[in-house]
C-alpha cells in the first residue's frame, strides 16, 4: 500500500498572506500592558518561576534548572522546538519520524516519552492518552518563546504526575513587546517550507497577538514520513485594573503525518490525519506586594485517525483491518495563591480538579469516553532560616479515580557560602501515573467491514500502579556576574520502581502466519523493573560581551536495571543501555560590528538503546551554524539567516531507529517586522 499526502499546493499561501490583511489595522500609541515583573527576569541573578512557583533568584531554587532564553533561541539555528532541548544537561532528543519527536531526561523512554512534563504559558499539553508531547501539534513558533526554564530532575512536588524525569516550562513573548506585522518563512533541506505570520497589537487595556503557521516537511530520505500542519493562535492580556488581569488563549491545528515501513504487516506506509485544539483562560488579582490569587482553568483536544486494510498483501484468504486512532482531552481548573507569611517565610498553596478522557475504537474498543478524575492540593514554603541559609519544603496529594492516592515531597536546603558560590541538599519522591493506553489497552486485527476478532493486539488486564522514583542531589551554583559566567553543578542519584513493562506472554495461543512472524502479539502492561541511575551534570553559560556567548553542557552517568519482557516462559531486559553514559553540547555565538551575527553548535550522545519502537543507535555527533544579517528599512527590519545542520565527517547518523538516516541540511531563514 503506498499513499501520498494530496491537496492544493497553494493552501498553504493562503495560510502564509492571511495575517497580512492585518497590517490595515489602526493600533494606538499607547503605554504596553506590563507582564508580571519583566525587570526581574534580566536582573544580576536570574529569575526564575517553576522549581516552586515563587519568584526566586536562580540560587534561591531548590532544583538545578537550565534556562534557555532569547540569546540561546536565536543561537541555536533550531527549526524543531525540540531541538533547543539539545541544550539542556542530560537531555536527550529523538526523531520518531520527521515530524514526530520525544525528548527525555535521562533516557529510558520511547516514542511518547511519558516521564517528562510540559507547559506552555501555565498549562500542561501532556496526552493522557498515550502520554508524552505531540509537539508538531502546538500552536506555538519558536519565535514567540521568551525563555524556556528546564527543570533537570524529578518536581511533581509543584508541577504533580508527569513530573519525573524533568519540567520543560516554556513562557512565551507578552504581545506588548511584540507590536506589529512579523513574517517569517523557512525554506530548505528535508523538503522543508514554512510560512509563520503574526500581528501583536495593543488597544486600551487589552494586548493580543494572532499568529497563522503552515509548516510541511519531507522527513527523511529513507522514510515514508512527509507531513504538512496548519494552526492559528490567538492570546489577549486584558488589564481589567490595577489589581485584576486576565489571560486568555487559544489555538487549533491539522495536518497530516505520514507514517510506517516498507512490506510491514502491522506499520504499513499510510497517511494519518491529526487534529488539536486548545482554550485557556487565567484570572490574576494582586492582593499586596509579593501576594496575588489566581484561577485558571484550560481544554485540550486531540484526534488522530489511523486506521488501515490489507485485502491481500499478506494472505490472499484474509481481508483485515487494523488501527492507531484516539482521542484524548483534558479539563483543568486550578486555584493558586501566593503571599509572604513573615519577613523570612513566603508560601505558595493551591488546589487542582482535572478530568482526563479517551475514546478509540481502534486502541480502546471503545466509542463512549473513558474518564479519569483527578484532585490535587500542593504546597510550598520558603523559610530564609538565615542570611546563608534557604530551606524549601514542598510537596502535592494527588488522588486520581479508581487509583491509591499518591503524595509527594520535596525537601531542599540552599547553602550560601557568599555572594558568588552556593550549594544545595535535594530530595524528593515523584510518581508517574499510568496513560490511558497502559491502564485500557484493547487493540486486536480485525476481519475487515466486521467486528470479528482475527487475533488480539494489546490487551490491559492489571489495574496498575503508578511508576515512582526517588531522587537525591549534590549541587553547586557559582554566579559570578562581574565576568558574565554562570555555573552550575550537580551529582545526583535516581531509584525508579515499580515501573511499567510491556510484555509478551507465550503461554497463549500464538497467531497463524502471516501473523505469527512479526512478533507483535499479544502483549500487555504490567508492573515490573527497577532503574536506578548515578550522575554528574554540568552547565555553563559565559556572556563575556553583550555580543558574545558561550553556552556547555555536559552529563555523565552509570544506570543498572532490568524488567520482565516476556512471561511463560520469563525473560527479562536489561536497561543499562537504555540512559546515554555521555550527552554534551556547546554552543558560542558573536555579533560584528557590521551586525553580521554568527553562532554554532555542536551536540554528543552516547550509544543508546530507545525503548519501543527504537532501536540500539550508535553515538551521534552533530555540527550546527547559524549566520545572520540584520537589515533596516524606514518603517521595516528584518534579518536573513543561512543555517546548516549536521554538516562536518559525521553527518549520517541514525536518529531513534535504525532506518532513520540524518544527512545535511541548509535552510534559509528570512524574517520581515513592520511596526
Amino acid at each position: 500500500m503506498m499513499y501520498r499526502r494530496t491537496g492544493p499546493v497553494y493552501s498553504k499561501w493562503y495560510w502564509g498572506l492571511g495575517i497580512g490583511a492585518l497590517s490595515a489595522f489602526s493600533v494606538h500609541a499607547m503605554d504596553a500592558v506590563s507582564p508580571l515583573d519583566e525587570a526581574l527576569f534580566f536582573s544580576d541573578i536570574p529569575v526564575v518561576l517553576s522549581a516552586t512557583r515563587l519568584k526566586q533568584p536562580l540560587n534561591d531554587s531548590p532544583a538545578s534548572i537550565t534556562v534557555i532564553d532569547r540569546a540561546m533561541i536565536d543561537a541555536s539555528g533550531a527549526i524543531e522546538l525540540v531541538d533547543l532541548l539539545r541544550l539542556v544537561p542530560g537531555f536527550q532528543v529523538g526523531h520518531y519520524t520527521g515530524s514526530k519527536f520525544t525528548v527525555t531526561s535521562h533516557g529510558n523512554a520511547d516514542r511518547f516519552a511519558r516521564d517528562m512534563q510540559v507547559l506552555i504559558d501555565g498549562r500542561s499539553i501532556y496526552d493522557p492518552a498515550f502520554g508524552g508531547v505531540t509537539w508538531s501539534d502546538q500552536e506555538l513558533d519558536i519565535d514567540d518563546i521568551q525563555r524556556i526554564e528546564v527543570i533537570r530532575g524529578p518536581n511533581a512536588s509543584t508541577h504533580g504526575s508527569n513530573s519525573f524525569s524533568g519540567v520543560i516550562n516554556i513562557i512565551t513573548q507578552h504581545p506588548s513587546e511584540q507590536q506589529g506585522l512579523r513574517v517569517k518563512t523557512v525554506l530548505g533541506g528535508g523538503g522543508r517550507q514554512q510560512i509563520y505570520n503574526r500581528y501583536s497589537g495593543v488597544e486600551g487595556d487589552l494586548a493580543y497577538r494572532i499568529a497563522l503557521k503552515y509548516d510541511e516537511n519531507d522527513g527523511y530520505n529513507s522514510r515514508f514520513d512527509s507531513s504538512d500542519t496548519r494552526w492559528l493562535g490567538v492570546r489577549g492580556d486584558y488589564q481589567i485594573n490595577s489589581q485584576d488581569a486576565l489571560l486568555f488563549e487559544l489555538g487549533a491545528s491539522k495536518g497530516t503525518r505520514e507514517d510506517g515501513f516498507t512490506n510491514d504487516l502491522v506499520q504499513p506506509e499510510r497517511p494519518t490525519e491529526d487534529r488539536h485544539t486548545f482554550k485557556q483562560l487565567r484570572w490574576t488579582r494582586s492582593l499586596e506586594p509579593g501576594s496575588d490569587l489566581s484561577f485558571q482553568l484550560y481544554h485540550n483536544y486531540q484526534e488522530v485517525r489511523d486506521d488501515f486494510s490489507d485485502p491481500d498483501t499478506y494472505s490472499p484468504f484474509l481481508d483485515f483491518s487494523l488501527g492507531y486512532g484516539f482521542e484524548s482531552q483534558r479539563y483543568d481548573l486550578e486555584m493558586q495563591h501566593n503571599f509572604q507569611m513573615t519577613p523570612s517565610q513566603r508560601l505558595v498553596w493551591g488546589i487542582g480538579l482535572r478530568r482526563d478522557e479517551a475514546k478509540g475504537i481502534w486502541t480502546f474498543k471503545r466509542n463512549d469516553w473513558i474518564t479519569r478524575d483527578q484532585y490535587r492540593l500542593f504546597g510550598n514554603l520558603e523559610w530564609r532560616l538565615t542570611d546563608h541559609l534557604l530551606l524549601n519544603l514542598g510537596g502535592m496529594y494527588e488522588k486520581y479515580e479508581k487509583k491509591s492516592g499518591v503524595f509527594s515531597p520535596k525537601v531542599a536546603l540552599n547553602i550560601t557560602a557568599d555572594e558568588y558560590n552556593t550549594f544545595r541538599l535535594s530530595a524528593t519522591r515523584s510518581y508517574r501515573m499510568p496513560t490511558f493506553w497502559e491502564d485500557f489497552s484493547d487493540q486486536s486485527i480485525l476481519q475487515t467491514g466486521t467486528s470479528n476478532v482475527v487475533i488480539d493486539g494489546f490487551i490491559n488486564r492489571t489495574n496498575l500502579k503508578p511508576e515512582s522514583i526517588n531522587a537525591y542531589e549534590l549541587g553547586y551554583l557559582g554566579n559570578f556576574q562581574d565576568i558574565g559566567l554562570t555555573l552550575d553543578m550537580k551529582l545526583f542519584h535516581e531509584e525508579i520502581n515499580d515501573m511499567i513493562a510491556e510484555i509478551k506472554d507465550l503461554s497463549n495461543p500464538l497467531p497463524s502466519p502471516p501473523f505469527n512472524s512479526v512478533g507483535f502479539l499479544p502483549f500487555e502492561h504490567i508492573n515490573s523493573g527497577s532503574l536506578n541511575i548515578n550522575g554528574f551534570e554540568v552547565g555553563l553559560r559565559w556572556d563575556p560581551s553583550p555580543r558574545s556567548m558561550l553556552h556547555f553542557g555536559y552529563s555523565l552517568t552509570h544506570a543498572y536495571g532490568n524488567q520482565l519482557r516476556r512471561t511463560n516462559p520469563s525473560a527479562t531486559r536489561e536497561l543499562n543501555n537504555r540512559v546515554p553514559k555521555l550527552t554534551a553540547s556547546i554552543m558560542g555565538s558573536h555579533q560584528f560590528d557590521n551586525g553580521i551575527k554568527v553562532s554554532s553548535a555542536y551536540y554528543y550522545m552516547d550509544e543508546v538503546t530507545w525503548a519501543g519502537d527504537g532501536d540500539h543507535i550508535p553515538i551521534n555527533r552533530r555540527l550546527d551554524i547559524k549566520l545572520t544579517k540584520p537589515f533596516e528599512f524606514e518603517k521595516a527590519d528584518g534579518e536573513l539567516s543561512l543555517i546548516l545542520q549536521n554538516i562536518g565527517p559525521d553527518n549520517d547518523y541514525q536518529d531513534f531507529r535504525n532506518d532513520n538516516i540524518w544527512d545535511s541540511r541548509v535552510f534559509l531563514e528570512a524574517r520581515m517586522n513592520w511596526h
